[in-house]
């Protein structure tokens, strides 16, 4: 017997710099730890059937990340969380756990496939915000936003206007704080850590060198013309 579920978690400020397969081990351990029946992969090396839907960069954290994990028998949602949290390493958290409804001759749920977009708060800082407001509605009133992009396949260059479906901002001492979401997932996307770059590199005053804090606030799937959050779309199915 295979059942699936959809867990979201956070990947805390505290652990940001943990690369992607140091956080997949981590969590590996946890799963183990928790007692819960994780279905293991056939084969030579075994290994605990689950995926991350999207994978964060390292130096970026995280209150809205998700996996894919298989178990051998079904169990009460609120039994894994609460079994993960209290298996979980400094860090991580566990919010929820779906069960993933699936049918015969239906295509099965992946969260990696069933992402559009992502909603980030990303924080810049500057040695002057004397100009930054008028420099950001000039931004946000033009249409063409041209920048590289690098790929696996090498350099292009994007207009990433058309992937920010919602842009806010605020100014905060000498801090600019974008509250948006943007394209994310297999079909088309666009990292908070390009978008936050460009903005960089034309506003005024910006401190290039200084670290950009990013936190991936959630993850949605499109759900009749609209943005749901990811474990709430798993539910709608």
């Amino acid at each position: 017997m295979t059942v699936r579920y959809l867990i979201k978690f956070s990947k805390e400020d505290s652990i940001k710099f943990v690369a992607h397969l140091d956080l997949m081990r981590t969590i590996q351990r946890m799963m183990k730890r928790s007692g819960l029946p994780v279905q293991y992969s056939k084969g030579f090396n075994p290994h605990i059937n689950m995926s991350l839907a999207q994978p964060l960069a390292v130096g970026v954290y995280s209150s809205g990340d998700y996996l894919d994990v298989a178990f051998d028998e079904e169990l009460e949602e609120s039994t894994i969380t609460e079994k993960l949290n209290l298996s979980a390493p400094m860090g991580i958290k566990v919010f929820e756990a779906v069960k993933i409804k699936e049918e015969q001759n239906k295509k099965v749920f992946k969260s990696m496939a069933a992402i559009d977009a992502a909603k980030y708060t990303i924080k810049i800082k500057y040695n002057s915000v004397e100009l930054l407001n008028q420099d950001m509605e000039k931004l946000l009133s033009t249409h063409e936003w041209e920048t590289i992009k690098k790929s696996k396949s090498g350099e292009s260059k994007v207009n990433i206007r058309s992937m920010i479906k919602e842009l806010k901002y605020e100014i905060v001492d000498n801090v600019l704080m974008i509250h948006t979401i943007v394209s994310c997932g297999s079909k088309e996307n666009l990292s908070a850590e390009l978008l936050a770059k460009f903005i960089q590199e034309n506003t005024r005053e910006a401190k290039v060198d200084a670290f950009v804090d990013i936190k991936r606030e959630e993850m949605y799937a499109l759900m009749k013309g609209k943005l749901v959050p990811l474990y709430k779309y798993a539910k709608m199915l």
